[in-house]
């Protein structure tokens, strides 16, 4: 009992903490199937995508929607989005795709037939690795990246559906330019960085494998020497022996240098 009571505690507090910032979120009203608060968009752009919207439901039931705020007003970018999805009480037909032009980022929420329709994942995707969009958007070209991201949207309507929706004439204008030659250049050096790491990593564990392995060079240089004084000194082992001692010397030797050996190669492991 005390711990169901403890969490109805936690559970309000939750509640309570998240109701004002859910409370001050300032939410766009919706201006039909472009709600572009950020007025970032073209007018060419906003007519272009209702003219496409209207086509996919025409052709699907699925309806599609796009807001644009300058910032999420402290919230994530996906709660802010599920907010102004419940908001604007869409339904299971509906997808919206929401970006803060101020934050340059982006999310989308979706009713649960649209879902079943197109595939979560592959209609979250259109923003990233399906299409362009995510990085039009984040360098501020938001006529292209809305562009993409109807173009990708529509391929994967077809594949999903079978709907073949032309889009002649549809954001042909909404070109998106190159990206400047600086950031691309940044990108070229912390990638060369990343590989020269990686290659210098490979050849240090390359070369360590081998010593750890076997000898080392330096430690078969010692032990063809022990081996010439093993040999040179076989000829005196039995005078040795005549006049004392058990004529293991060399044997020693060969203990004694094979062990500095082995601290060498330690060390040069650790270092």
């Amino acid at each position: 009992m005390r711990l169901k009571s403890l969490l109805c505690l936690c559970l309000c507090l939750v509640m309570a903490l998240a109701g004002p910032a859910l409370a001050s979120a300032r939410l766009p009203s919706q201006r039909g199937a472009v709600t572009d608060d950020a007025d970032v968009l073209s007018a060419q752009t906003v007519s272009d995508f209702s003219s496409y919207a209207q086509q996919v439901e025409a052709e699907t039931g699925l309806r599609l929607h796009v807001a644009l705020v300058h910032f999420w007003d402290g919230l994530e970018a996906q709660a802010y989005t599920d907010a102004l999805f419940e908001a604007w009480s869409l339904g299971d037909e509906d997808i919206l795709l929401c970006g803060a032009a101020g934050e340059d980022t982006f999310a989308s929420a979706m009713g649960e037939s649209a879902a079943a329709t197109l595939g979560r994942q592959s209609a979250e995707n259109l923003m990233y690795t399906s299409s362009r969009f995510g990085t039009l958007f984040a360098s501020q070209q938001y006529d292209a990246a809305l562009a993409e991201y109807c173009r990708a949207f529509n391929t994967l309507l077809f594949k999903q559906t079978g709907a073949d929706i032309s889009m002649d004439g549809l954001f042909g204008t909404a070109r998106a330019t190159p990206v400047p030659t600086s950031e691309s250049r940044l990108w070229d050096e912390v990638m060369d960085a990343i590989n020269d790491s990686s290659e210098a990593y490979q050849t240090r564990h390359e070369s360590r494998r081998h010593t750890e392995n076997g000898l080392s060079a330096g430690g078969w240089i010692v032990l063809a020497v022990l081996v010439l004084i093993v040999l040179r000194s076989g000829g005196r082992r039995r005078a040795g022996r005549a006049r004392g001692g058990c004529g293991c010397a060399p044997l020693g030797w060969l203990f004694s240098l094979l062990g500095l050996n082995v601290l060498i190669d330690t060390f040069r492991r650790r270092s």
